[in-house]
């Protein structure tokens, strides 16, 4: 078996997951990137076309309500749609990634987010937030901190 048989099938399974499942949201949000590799890498649009799923999918679920943050939180949705920027240059990803932005300073989202265990670690808090609207001033730049998939 080839290792494109076995991320073929990684896949396929994924997907079938998210329509048995509500709450996968979060794992779009992480397998978007071994496929965005998988596209650089093996330069076949099949990886794309699923990485475009799974944006769908995050935006569709819409606000996560665990916090700012880029692991559970809405920093972590943006990034998905500034990747998919970087892919494909289509400028509605970046506008998906700006509506998220925008989502943080909410009042609404502030009295109805969760407050993080670690309010201001990478993962959970504001350093990961400040990453993502920081790479939101030169989105053709952005990576997500320290998984940078286009080097």
């Amino acid at each position: 078996m080839h290792s494109n048989d076995v991320l073929d099938n990684a896949v396929k399974e994924f997907f079938i997951t998210v329509k048995r499942k509500d709450g996968e949201r979060y794992k779009s949000k992480s397998v978007v990137y071994m496929l965005a590799k998988a596209y650089l890498v093996f330069k076949e649009e099949k990886y794309l076309h699923a990485c475009l799923k799974c944006g769908d999918i995050t935006w569709q679920k819409g606000l996560l309500r665990k916090g700012p943050g880029i692991c559970h939180g809405v920093a972590g949705s943006g990034y998905v749609f500034l990747l998919l920027y970087r892919l494909t240059g289509d400028q509605r990803h970046l506008h998906r990634a700006q509506q998220f932005a925008s989502a943080i300073f909410t009042e609404q989202f502030q009295r109805h987010s969760r407050q993080p265990d670690c309010p201001y670690s990478l993962f959970e808090g504001l350093a990961g937030t400040v990453c993502f609207l920081a790479d939101l001033m030169q989105p053709e730049k952005a990576s997500f901190p320290f998984f940078d998939i286009f080097s």
